[in-house]
């Protein structure tokens, strides 16, 4: 098997790259490092990963190179429907059938949008660092592995107690980080936080 091509792109004025000064309402470009080296533990090649501010110029142009040269394309940031959102708004111009799924019943990861361009899988990740991983061990990464040729990743699954009621919304499969601990009776899963 030929290990697929992958281009890794960040969006949002907001990025600094690892290292760099914080400048003013900036926040580390985390998802780039951490989703490029979850596409190569996933069996791909990282074959571009750039961040890229909100300009439409730039980023159409960067999609398009990343489209032509590489086998999967995936996005963090800009897939909510907000006036400053522009990544989904884009991908349409890559090719047909186009966008397939915008939005997904799961939290975190609403925002997901999913694309195939002229027989390309096109993702766009939710920019929010929890939503953006979920989203993708949950629903790229069985792509990615079958395209490389590997088998489903093996997952570990325990049965836990959960001594706190957890508040969830209807309608979702909502995904909750815990810290797991022994207990007399088992193990115990307390919910830790959500923030970022």
């Amino acid at each position: 098997w030929r290990r697929p091509r992958v281009a890794v792109l960040s969006t949002g004025d907001e990025l600094a790259q690892p290292g760099e000064a914080l400048r003013p309402a900036a926040i580390y470009d985390s998802n780039g490092p951490i989703v490029a080296a979850a596409v190569a533990e996933d069996g791909c090649e990282v074959a571009m990963r750039l961040a890229l501010p909100d300009n439409v110029a730039a980023l159409r142009d960067a999609l398009k190179r990343a489209h032509a040269e590489c086998d999967v394309v995936i996005l963090s940031g800009g897939t909510s429907k907000g006036a400053g959102d522009l990544t989904y708004r884009l991908i349409g111009e890559l090719g047909a059938p186009g966008i397939v799924a915008h939005g997904v019943a799961l939290k975190p990861g609403k925002p997901l949008c999913l694309a195939v361009c002229d027989g390309k899988p096109v993702v766009a990740l939710p920019g929010f660092p929890t939503s953006a991983m979920f989203t993708f061990h949950d629903i790229v990464a069985p792509a990615l592995r079958r395209m490389a040729g590997l088998p489903p990743r093996q997952e570990t699954e325990v049965e836990a107690t959960i001594p706190a009621r957890i508040p969830s919304e209807l309608g979702r499969t909502e995904f909750v980080m815990t810290a797991l601990a022994r207990s007399g009776e088992g193990l115990v899963a307390h919910a830790v936080g959500k923030g970022s």
